[in-house]
């Protein structure tokens, strides 16, 4: 195997938090006043900061606001987000490899480690990278970088960045890094778009991809 550590995206990548976060855009909007766009309509926004989606629906006046509720309807309902069939499975094939990894995500800390805790893989993780642990989130790369330097690890081509945005894609690159396309999360396979070195059409497919058996 040549890769040293994976980088995770959580929404759309480890778990299945389709309902999650939807019910999470859903309450906030009609808890201030405004009529939530559909969910066709939002699907595309996932993984954009939520002050920024806010912001463009209601108004930058808005958007803290509205971000505080979305958070905290998500503290209470941790429930709505469930794990990928195989994903512990694969976690434990990658950590008996040898791979340090993290978790990189948009979301708050005061859910990122609790749905992965839940979901019984947080413990694979060296590091769990939040929307509250850097100044600029994907596709910046800063928080992959965040996490590299958590883990001991140098940026560069024996780093994997699996992710099912163009965002993740884009951060991947820009630190020299194997990009995989989860092709089965948030974005479909408009992931393909950003033109990631690999895609996965199922989380169970990804050890193979990487070399890991």
């Amino acid at each position: 195997m040549t890769y040293e550590a994976v980088l995770f995206d959580v929404d759309g990548t480890l778990l299945d938090t389709r309902e999650y976060v939807m019910a999470s855009f859903e309450y906030a909007f009609v808890a201030l006043g405004f009529a939530p766009p559909t969910r066709e309509v939002l699907t595309p926004e996932i993984g954009r900061p939520l002050e920024d989606i806010y912001a463009d629906y209601c108004g930058r006046e808005f958007a803290d606001q509205l971000t505080e509720v979305h958070r905290s309807f998500q503290v209470e309902n941790l429930h709505l987000s469930q794990p990928y069939e195989e994903v512990a499975d694969v976690l434990e094939r990658l950590a008996v490899s040898g791979l340090r990894m993290a978790a990189v995500t948009s979301r708050s800390r005061r859910t990122s480690q609790l749905t992965l805790d839940r979901a019984g893989i947080g413990r694979y993780f060296g590091v769990v990278i939040s929307a509250e642990d850097v100044t600029a989130l994907k596709p910046d790369p800063e928080p992959l970088r965040s996490a590299l330097s958590w883990l001991g690890v140098e940026a560069g081509p024996k780093v994997a960045v699996v992710g099912d945005t163009a965002g993740d894609v884009r951060a991947g690159k820009a630190i020299g890094a194997f990009t995989v396309g989860a092709t089965y999360g948030f974005h479909g396979e408009r992931v393909l778009e950003a033109a990631p070195d690999a895609s996965i059409g199922a989380i169970g497919e990804l050890p193979g991809v990487l070399g890991a058996g």
